[in-house]
Protein backbone atom coordinates (compact mmCIF):
# COMPACT_ATOMS: atom_id res chain seq x y z
CA UNK A 1 0.00 0.00 0.00
CA UNK A 2 1.71 3.43 -1.09
CA UNK A 3 1.80 5.51 2.26
CA UNK A 4 1.32 9.39 2.00
CA UNK A 5 0.77 11.71 5.15
CA UNK A 6 -0.36 14.85 3.27
CA UNK A 7 -2.58 14.23 0.01
CA UNK A 8 -4.23 17.18 -1.60
CA UNK A 9 -7.85 15.78 -2.82
CA UNK A 10 -9.66 17.07 -5.58
CA UNK A 11 -13.11 16.08 -5.36
CA UNK A 12 -15.82 16.17 -7.17
CA UNK A 13 -18.87 15.99 -4.62
CA UNK A 14 -19.58 14.31 -1.50
CA UNK A 15 -20.69 10.91 -2.77
CA UNK A 16 -17.15 9.59 -4.99
CA UNK A 17 -15.30 11.77 -1.95
CA UNK A 18 -17.41 9.41 0.44
CA UNK A 19 -15.28 6.46 1.18
CA UNK A 20 -11.87 7.39 -0.50
CA UNK A 21 -11.98 9.53 2.63
CA UNK A 22 -12.50 7.51 5.35
CA UNK A 23 -9.86 5.09 3.57
CA UNK A 24 -7.52 7.60 4.01
CA UNK A 25 -8.47 8.68 7.23
CA UNK A 26 -8.20 4.82 8.14
CA UNK A 27 -4.71 4.66 7.24
CA UNK A 28 -3.03 7.32 8.74
CA UNK A 29 -3.43 9.91 5.91
CA UNK A 30 -5.00 13.66 6.29
CA UNK A 31 -6.51 14.49 2.64
CA UNK A 32 -7.10 18.54 2.10
CA UNK A 33 -10.08 18.51 0.01
CA UNK A 34 -9.43 20.80 -3.08
CA UNK A 35 -12.84 21.73 -4.76
CA UNK A 36 -12.71 22.55 -8.53
CA UNK A 37 -15.27 21.71 -10.48
CA UNK A 38 -16.05 24.26 -13.12
CA UNK A 39 -18.10 22.21 -15.47
CA UNK A 40 -20.77 21.62 -13.26
CA UNK A 41 -24.13 23.37 -14.82
CA UNK A 42 -26.16 25.31 -13.52
CA UNK A 43 -24.77 27.32 -10.99
CA UNK A 44 -27.02 25.80 -8.27
CA UNK A 45 -26.28 22.15 -8.83
CA UNK A 46 -22.66 23.51 -8.11
CA UNK A 47 -23.50 25.07 -4.95
CA UNK A 48 -25.42 21.77 -3.90
CA UNK A 49 -22.98 19.76 -4.98
CA UNK A 50 -20.23 22.03 -3.09
CA UNK A 51 -22.29 22.33 0.11
CA UNK A 52 -22.73 18.66 0.55
CA UNK A 53 -18.99 17.67 0.19
CA UNK A 54 -17.98 20.45 2.53
CA UNK A 55 -20.22 19.99 5.17
CA UNK A 56 -19.30 15.73 5.29
CA UNK A 57 -15.52 17.40 4.96
CA UNK A 58 -16.03 19.79 7.75
CA UNK A 59 -17.93 16.89 9.75
CA UNK A 60 -14.73 14.85 9.78
CA UNK A 61 -12.23 17.58 10.71
CA UNK A 62 -10.63 18.21 7.34
CA UNK A 63 -9.77 21.46 5.37
CA UNK A 64 -11.69 22.64 2.24
CA UNK A 65 -9.71 24.55 -0.72
CA UNK A 66 -13.07 26.25 -2.47
CA UNK A 67 -11.72 26.75 -6.20
CA UNK A 68 -14.70 28.70 -7.39
CA UNK A 69 -16.88 28.45 -10.40
CA UNK A 70 -15.27 30.21 -13.32
CA UNK A 71 -17.92 27.65 -16.00
CA UNK A 72 -17.22 30.13 -18.92
CA UNK A 73 -13.54 29.75 -18.64
CA UNK A 74 -14.25 25.91 -18.55
CA UNK A 75 -16.45 26.24 -22.01
CA UNK A 76 -13.72 28.00 -23.49
CA UNK A 77 -11.28 25.24 -22.42
CA UNK A 78 -13.89 22.31 -24.15
CA UNK A 79 -14.89 24.08 -27.39
CA UNK A 80 -15.26 22.38 -30.25
CA UNK A 81 -15.83 19.15 -28.34
CA UNK A 82 -19.80 19.82 -27.18
CA UNK A 83 -20.96 17.07 -29.31
CA UNK A 84 -18.34 14.14 -27.73
CA UNK A 85 -19.74 11.51 -26.09
CA UNK A 86 -19.60 10.88 -22.30
CA UNK A 87 -15.66 9.50 -21.66
CA UNK A 88 -14.66 10.95 -24.81
CA UNK A 89 -12.17 13.98 -26.17
CA UNK A 90 -14.31 16.42 -23.54
CA UNK A 91 -14.30 14.49 -20.75
CA UNK A 92 -10.38 14.26 -21.35
CA UNK A 93 -9.85 18.03 -21.89
CA UNK A 94 -11.79 18.46 -19.05
CA UNK A 95 -10.19 16.16 -16.01
CA UNK A 96 -6.53 18.03 -17.67
CA UNK A 97 -8.35 21.20 -16.70
CA UNK A 98 -9.24 20.44 -13.31
CA UNK A 99 -6.43 18.17 -12.36
CA UNK A 100 -3.88 20.91 -13.66
CA UNK A 101 -5.52 23.45 -11.24
CA UNK A 102 -5.19 21.02 -8.50
CA UNK A 103 -1.62 19.79 -9.10
CA UNK A 104 -0.64 23.72 -9.50
CA UNK A 105 -2.51 24.34 -6.10
CA UNK A 106 -0.03 21.32 -4.61
CA UNK A 107 2.83 22.79 -6.04
CA UNK A 108 2.50 26.15 -4.56
CA UNK A 109 0.96 24.66 -1.11
CA UNK A 110 4.03 22.53 -0.09
CA UNK A 111 2.26 18.95 -0.92
CA UNK A 112 3.99 16.49 -3.23
CA UNK A 113 1.13 13.93 -3.99
CA UNK A 114 -2.41 15.02 -5.35
CA UNK A 115 -5.26 12.20 -6.76
CA UNK A 116 -8.44 12.59 -7.46
CA UNK A 117 -12.24 11.30 -6.84
CA UNK A 118 -13.04 11.23 -10.09
CA UNK A 119 -11.90 8.19 -10.39
CA UNK A 120 -14.70 6.56 -7.75
CA UNK A 121 -17.53 7.49 -10.74
CA UNK A 122 -18.91 4.89 -13.21
CA UNK A 123 -19.00 7.90 -15.40
CA UNK A 124 -15.68 8.14 -15.89
CA UNK A 125 -12.76 6.59 -17.74
CA UNK A 126 -9.69 5.20 -15.32
CA UNK A 127 -7.07 5.68 -18.22
CA UNK A 128 -8.31 9.30 -18.90
CA UNK A 129 -7.85 10.13 -15.26
CA UNK A 130 -4.59 9.33 -15.05
CA UNK A 131 -3.19 10.38 -18.55
CA UNK A 132 -5.04 13.93 -17.16
CA UNK A 133 -3.13 13.49 -13.74
CA UNK A 134 0.08 12.67 -14.45
CA UNK A 135 0.14 15.37 -17.59
CA UNK A 136 -0.74 18.19 -14.50
CA UNK A 137 1.81 16.87 -12.70
CA UNK A 138 4.49 16.74 -14.87
CA UNK A 139 4.25 20.54 -15.03
CA UNK A 140 5.21 20.99 -11.45
CA UNK A 141 8.50 19.60 -10.62
CA UNK A 142 8.27 16.70 -7.68
CA UNK A 143 4.86 16.42 -7.83
CA UNK A 144 3.03 13.12 -8.29
CA UNK A 145 -0.27 12.11 -9.31
CA UNK A 146 -1.41 9.34 -7.29
CA UNK A 147 -3.13 7.03 -9.71
CA UNK A 148 -4.85 4.15 -7.53
CA UNK A 149 -8.09 2.86 -9.01
CA UNK A 150 -10.59 4.11 -6.36
CA UNK A 151 -13.26 2.19 -7.18
CA UNK A 152 -11.39 -1.65 -6.26
CA UNK A 153 -10.88 -3.43 -3.13
CA UNK A 154 -14.63 -3.04 -1.90
CA UNK A 155 -14.52 1.17 -1.90
CA UNK A 156 -17.09 0.81 -4.83
CA UNK A 157 -19.02 -1.13 -2.20
CA UNK A 158 -18.34 1.25 0.39
CA UNK A 159 -19.33 4.56 -1.48
CA UNK A 160 -22.45 2.93 -2.26
CA UNK A 161 -23.14 2.42 2.05
CA UNK A 162 -21.95 5.58 2.57
CA UNK A 163 -24.34 7.66 0.43
CA UNK A 164 -27.17 5.66 2.27
CA UNK A 165 -25.78 6.71 5.69
CA UNK A 166 -25.36 10.57 4.99
CA UNK A 167 -27.99 10.77 2.66
CA UNK A 168 -25.95 12.38 0.20
CA UNK A 169 -27.46 14.31 -2.51
CA UNK A 170 -26.75 11.69 -5.38
CA UNK A 171 -26.29 13.02 -9.12
CA UNK A 172 -27.18 10.73 -12.13
CA UNK A 173 -25.00 13.15 -14.20
CA UNK A 174 -21.42 14.26 -14.05
CA UNK A 175 -22.13 17.66 -14.21
CA UNK A 176 -21.81 19.69 -17.41
CA UNK A 177 -24.36 20.99 -19.30
CA UNK A 178 -23.80 18.53 -22.35
CA UNK A 179 -23.39 15.21 -19.88
CA UNK A 180 -26.85 16.21 -18.71
CA UNK A 181 -28.34 15.62 -22.02
CA UNK A 182 -28.69 11.86 -21.42
CA UNK A 183 -30.16 12.33 -17.51
CA UNK A 184 -33.18 10.65 -17.03
CA UNK A 185 -34.81 10.02 -13.86
CA UNK A 186 -38.43 9.78 -12.49
CA UNK A 187 -41.05 12.58 -11.14
CA UNK A 188 -39.76 11.69 -7.50
CA UNK A 189 -35.84 11.91 -8.36
CA UNK A 190 -36.48 15.16 -10.27
CA UNK A 191 -38.88 17.05 -7.48
CA UNK A 192 -36.32 16.27 -4.97
CA UNK A 193 -33.47 17.85 -7.28
CA UNK A 194 -35.45 20.46 -8.37
CA UNK A 195 -36.04 21.51 -4.54
CA UNK A 196 -32.47 21.14 -3.49
CA UNK A 197 -31.25 23.52 -6.48
CA UNK A 198 -33.92 26.40 -6.11
CA UNK A 199 -33.30 26.01 -2.54
CA UNK A 200 -29.59 26.98 -3.16
CA UNK A 201 -30.32 30.40 -4.62
CA UNK A 202 -30.40 33.40 -2.61
CA UNK A 203 -33.52 35.46 -2.00
CA UNK A 204 -31.34 38.41 -4.18
CA UNK A 205 -30.61 36.16 -7.27
CA UNK A 206 -34.30 34.85 -7.43
CA UNK A 207 -35.46 38.43 -8.16
CA UNK A 208 -32.82 39.03 -10.56
CA UNK A 209 -34.01 36.43 -12.50
CA UNK A 210 -37.61 36.89 -11.79
CA UNK A 211 -37.08 40.50 -12.87
CA UNK A 212 -35.48 39.26 -16.55
CA UNK A 213 -37.95 36.73 -17.06
CA UNK A 214 -41.10 39.18 -16.73
CA UNK A 215 -38.77 41.88 -18.84
CA UNK A 216 -38.50 39.87 -21.47
CA UNK A 217 -42.14 38.79 -21.28
CA UNK A 218 -43.45 42.75 -20.99
CA UNK A 219 -41.58 42.74 -24.58
CA UNK A 220 -43.48 39.99 -26.27
CA UNK A 221 -46.38 40.41 -28.33
CA UNK A 222 -48.18 37.66 -26.39
CA UNK A 223 -48.13 40.14 -23.43
CA UNK A 224 -49.06 43.00 -25.26
CA UNK A 225 -51.88 41.03 -26.85
CA UNK A 226 -53.36 39.77 -24.06
CA UNK A 227 -55.17 41.78 -21.59
CA UNK A 228 -56.66 38.74 -19.29
CA UNK A 229 -53.98 36.59 -17.93
CA UNK A 230 -54.21 34.26 -15.36
CA UNK A 231 -51.07 33.85 -13.33
CA UNK A 232 -50.15 32.73 -9.81
CA UNK A 233 -48.98 34.89 -6.52
CA UNK A 234 -45.83 33.66 -6.01
CA UNK A 235 -44.44 30.88 -3.12
CA UNK A 236 -41.27 31.58 -1.94
CA UNK A 237 -39.58 29.01 -4.43
CA UNK A 238 -40.90 30.11 -7.58
CA UNK A 239 -40.99 32.82 -10.16
CA UNK A 240 -41.28 35.81 -7.88
CA UNK A 241 -44.88 37.51 -9.82
CA UNK A 242 -46.26 40.37 -7.33
CA UNK A 243 -44.42 43.11 -8.20
CA UNK A 244 -44.81 42.49 -11.78
CA UNK A 245 -48.84 41.89 -11.15
CA UNK A 246 -48.72 45.08 -9.32
CA UNK A 247 -47.25 46.91 -12.06
CA UNK A 248 -49.52 45.99 -14.73
CA UNK A 249 -52.44 45.59 -12.63
CA UNK A 250 -53.84 49.08 -14.28
CA UNK A 251 -53.94 48.09 -17.97
CA UNK A 252 -54.45 43.90 -17.62
CA UNK A 253 -56.97 42.21 -15.68
CA UNK A 254 -55.17 39.48 -13.15
CA UNK A 255 -56.88 35.97 -12.44
CA UNK A 256 -55.45 34.10 -9.72
CA UNK A 257 -56.30 30.11 -8.49
CA UNK A 258 -57.45 29.24 -5.52
CA UNK A 259 -57.57 26.25 -4.16
CA UNK A 260 -60.96 24.64 -3.25
CA UNK A 261 -60.49 20.48 -2.28
CA UNK A 262 -58.31 19.03 -4.80
CA UNK A 263 -59.17 21.59 -7.79
CA UNK A 264 -58.20 24.95 -8.80
CA UNK A 265 -60.93 27.46 -8.94
CA UNK A 266 -60.16 31.56 -10.92
CA UNK A 267 -60.72 34.35 -8.99
CA UNK A 268 -60.69 37.84 -9.99
CA UNK A 269 -57.58 39.78 -8.64
CA UNK A 270 -58.96 43.15 -6.99
CA UNK A 271 -55.60 44.41 -5.57
CA UNK A 272 -53.40 43.34 -2.42
CA UNK A 273 -56.16 44.48 -0.51
CA UNK A 274 -58.31 41.55 -1.79
CA UNK A 275 -55.86 38.50 -0.97
CA UNK A 276 -56.17 36.45 1.79
CA UNK A 277 -54.11 33.38 2.60
CA UNK A 278 -55.46 29.97 1.20
CA UNK A 279 -56.29 27.19 3.69
CA UNK A 280 -54.41 24.40 2.41
CA UNK A 281 -51.12 25.90 1.52
CA UNK A 282 -51.04 29.96 2.38
CA UNK A 283 -50.75 30.95 -0.50
CA UNK A 284 -52.60 34.64 -0.98
CA UNK A 285 -55.53 34.01 -3.31
CA UNK A 286 -58.00 36.71 -3.93
CA UNK A 287 -61.58 37.08 -1.39
CA UNK A 288 -63.83 37.19 -3.72
CA UNK A 289 -66.34 35.08 -6.23
CA UNK A 290 -65.35 32.01 -8.34
CA UNK A 291 -65.14 33.15 -11.72
CA UNK A 292 -67.20 30.78 -14.13
CA UNK A 293 -67.11 32.13 -17.19
CA UNK A 294 -62.95 31.71 -18.41
CA UNK A 295 -63.41 32.32 -22.10
CA UNK A 296 -62.08 35.89 -21.94
CA UNK A 297 -58.62 34.46 -20.21
CA UNK A 298 -56.62 34.14 -23.00
CA UNK A 299 -53.32 33.49 -21.71
CA UNK A 300 -52.51 30.99 -18.61
CA UNK A 301 -48.96 31.63 -17.14
CA UNK A 302 -47.97 28.02 -15.40
CA UNK A 303 -45.56 27.52 -12.75
CA UNK A 304 -43.62 23.82 -12.07
CA UNK A 305 -41.00 22.39 -10.91
CA UNK A 306 -39.03 21.47 -13.50
CA UNK A 307 -39.60 22.42 -17.92
CA UNK A 308 -37.45 20.98 -21.36
CA UNK A 309 -37.73 23.13 -24.34
CA UNK A 310 -40.97 21.14 -25.99
CA UNK A 311 -42.75 22.69 -23.59
CA UNK A 312 -43.16 19.26 -20.86
CA UNK A 313 -43.89 20.32 -17.35
CA UNK A 314 -43.54 18.80 -14.21
CA UNK A 315 -45.65 19.97 -10.95
CA UNK A 316 -45.66 19.62 -7.28
CA UNK A 317 -47.29 16.17 -7.76
CA UNK A 318 -51.07 17.31 -6.96
CA UNK A 319 -52.51 17.46 -10.47
CA UNK A 320 -53.78 21.04 -9.29
CA UNK A 321 -53.23 22.54 -13.15
CA UNK A 322 -53.49 19.47 -15.08
CA UNK A 323 -57.38 19.09 -13.87
CA UNK A 324 -57.64 23.39 -14.28
CA UNK A 325 -56.43 23.77 -17.80
CA UNK A 326 -58.32 21.67 -19.69
CA UNK A 327 -61.02 24.35 -18.79
CA UNK A 328 -59.47 27.00 -20.74
CA UNK A 329 -58.69 25.13 -24.19
CA UNK A 330 -58.26 28.04 -26.46
CA UNK A 331 -55.74 29.67 -24.04
CA UNK A 332 -51.98 29.89 -24.79
CA UNK A 333 -50.26 27.81 -21.76
CA UNK A 334 -47.14 29.76 -20.79
CA UNK A 335 -44.28 28.05 -18.36
CA UNK A 336 -42.61 30.03 -15.92
CA UNK A 337 -39.31 28.89 -13.95
CA UNK A 338 -36.10 29.78 -12.82
CA UNK A 339 -33.29 28.95 -14.87
CA UNK A 340 -31.88 25.93 -13.14
CA UNK A 341 -35.50 24.43 -13.75
CA UNK A 342 -35.33 24.13 -17.26
CA UNK A 343 -33.78 20.38 -18.58
CA UNK A 344 -33.03 18.31 -21.45
CA UNK A 345 -35.67 16.05 -20.71
CA UNK A 346 -38.86 16.29 -17.99
CA UNK A 347 -40.32 12.82 -16.90
CA UNK A 348 -44.14 13.02 -18.09
CA UNK A 349 -47.13 10.94 -18.36
CA UNK A 350 -50.22 11.00 -20.60
CA UNK A 351 -52.08 13.36 -18.72
CA UNK A 352 -49.80 16.36 -17.96
CA UNK A 353 -50.36 18.85 -19.99
CA UNK A 354 -47.52 20.54 -22.73
CA UNK A 355 -47.08 23.99 -22.33
CA UNK A 356 -47.18 25.86 -25.58
CA UNK A 357 -44.77 28.40 -25.19
CA UNK A 358 -42.15 28.63 -22.35
CA UNK A 359 -41.56 32.63 -21.11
Amino acid sequence: MEEYRDVLLHTCCAPCSGAIVEYMLKNGMRPTIYYCNPNIYPYEEYLVRKNECTRYAQSLGLDVVDADWNHNCWLDCVKGLENEPERGGRCLECFRMRLLSAARYAHENGFSVFTSTLDSSRWKRHDQIVEAGQWAASQFPGLTFWDRNWRKDGLQERRGQIIREQNFYNQRYCGCEFSMQGLTDDKTATRRRMRMLVAAMTPERKLEQSAQIWKRFEESSLFQQNRDILIYWSMPDEVQTPAFIDKWAGSHNFYLPSIQGDNLVVKRYTGRDGLTDGEQFGIPEPDGPTVTNLSPIGLVIVPGRAFDRAGHRLGRGRGFYDRLLPQLPDAVKAGVCFDCQMLPVVPVQDNDITMDVLI
